[in-house]
């Protein structure tokens, strides 16, 4: 299933470069543009799309909205207002079970959205199938653009994501098993030095066998603490 977002009548080219990077974060790279007002391959535009300016420079270009949804079997216009005439509105939270429902009947989306000022004209909403609205607190002020396609782009992404942010602890590798082998029976021996009643060591050990490697050395680092708390408590009680 294809997802193409649309701008019509777009003004600020921030807005469109800012679309564009929060489309493509998103796994989405299809753009095109309705009787633009804004140049989308200007400086301000690219700045803002920032490693997603390739969407900008493959970004089509039409006259009409009717021409550029043509080849799509479904097209959801994004509103943030109510409408006079009788409509039923989606929750952009529900867009995605309603997509998936309609399985292989459907193969390219559009999500339309409006000009940064007035949003869709009517003509435009006739134009498409479905009418999408980002729930909010309260009526105004709504989204602007780029933060509305951003959250358009995350619930319909929501399948295809996963966390970027890479792991650069440094106890972030497994714990070999010979030092594994050496936390536990140092464990154990702390457990024993501070008479630990039996039932509760086997409840210590069998948490510390669910643990990773984080965990594991976090344990090791209060159990050296706490046996160097004893020795010194010991050395002290010795010469007083």
């Amino acid at each position: 299933m294809e997802i193409i977002f649309v701008l019509v009548e777009s003004e600020e080219p921030e807005n469109v470069g800012a679309a564009a990077r929060a489309m493509h974060t998103m796994g989405y790279n299809t753009l095109r543009l309705v009787r633009p007002k804004a140049d989308h391959q200007g400086e301000k535009a690219l700045a803002l799309a920032h490693g997603s300016q390739h969407v900008l420079q493959t970004a089509q270009v039409y006259d009409t909205l009717a021409t550029a949804i043509a080849d799509c079997d479904l097209a959801c216009a994004a509103t943030a207002r109510h409408r006079y005439e009788k409509h039923h509105y989606t929750s952009v939270r529900d867009l995605p079970d309603y997509l998936q429902t309609k399985g292989e009947w459907l193969q390219r989306i559009a999500i339309v959205f409006g000009s940064e000022r007035s949003g869709l004209k009517s003509a435009d909403i006739d134009a498409c199938d479905l009418l999408v609205t980002i729930p909010q607190h309260q009526l105004q002020p709504s989204l602007n653009l780029a933060q509305a396609v951003m959250v358009f782009s995350y619930e319909l992404s929501a399948g295809q994501t996963q966390v970027q942010i890479l792991d650069q602890r440094l106890n972030s590798e497994p714990i070999p098993p010979a030092e594994y082998a050496s936390l536990k029976q140092l464990l154990q021996q702390l457990m024993h030095r501070v008479s630990l009643p039996e039932r509760y060591q086997g409840y210590v050990m069998r948490g510390v066998a669910r643990l990773g490697r984080e965990d594991l050395y976090m344990i090791h680092k209060l159990r050296a603490a706490f046996d160097h708390a004893l020795d010194r408590s010991a050395i002290e009680k010795e010469n007083p």
